[in-house]
């Protein structure tokens, strides 16, 4: 009875093939963001306008630096409330100013950080897409790879596809 059944094993793994491998892709996502054209874009435009905001702030911050330079001279001329007085008058643009700054930078970064995630869902929809008609069960991001064969790696696929739409 025992030999029936390696036959009949024996039998079913030569006529049939057994497939316990998925077809598996590494993609590299900090890749395709820094080098993709959205990308690039988003660097660009995210570059040029903190450099000019940089530019408005240290103006701004060189204006405030003088106010206190003459403020400080003119401690020993003015009396203690009217020093005082002009002395909260300058407090008050130094705090107007932070929040500014801070208000713009923030903007900023939502703004940096709504077209990367716009970008992100790009890529997905691409990777779909791209597993659908490749028959790729399982994408990976690889840097959370070790090692795997370079044919694995779809980066510079996607990349082409990403750089057409």
């Amino acid at each position: 009875m025992n030999k029936v059944c390696y036959f009949i094993i024996l039998s079913l793994l030569i006529f049939f093939k057994v497939s316990a491998s998925e077809k598996i892709a590494i993609v590299n996502i900090d890749f395709l963001l820094k080098n993709s054209k959205k990308g690039i874009s988003i660097q660009e435009d995210f570059k040029k306008l903190n450099d000019k905001n940089k530019k408005i702030f240290t103006k701004k911050e060189k204006d405030l630096k003088e106010k206190e330079s003459k403020l400080a001279a003119k401690k020993n001329v003015l009396s203690e409330e009217d020093f005082n007085n002009q002395l909260k008058v300058f407090s008050n643009e130094i705090k107007k100013y932070n929040s500014e700054r801070k208000k713009i930078f923030d903007e900023l970064n939502a703004k940096r950080n709504t077209q990367i995630v716009n970008l992100l869902k790009d890529i997905n929809s691409i990777l779909i897409e791209y597993s659908k008609e490749n028959d790729i069960s399982t994408t990976i991001d690889k840097k959370y790879v070790i090692i795997t064969k370079s044919e694995n790696d779809i980066t510079k696929d996607i990349l082409n596809l990403l750089n057409k739409k």
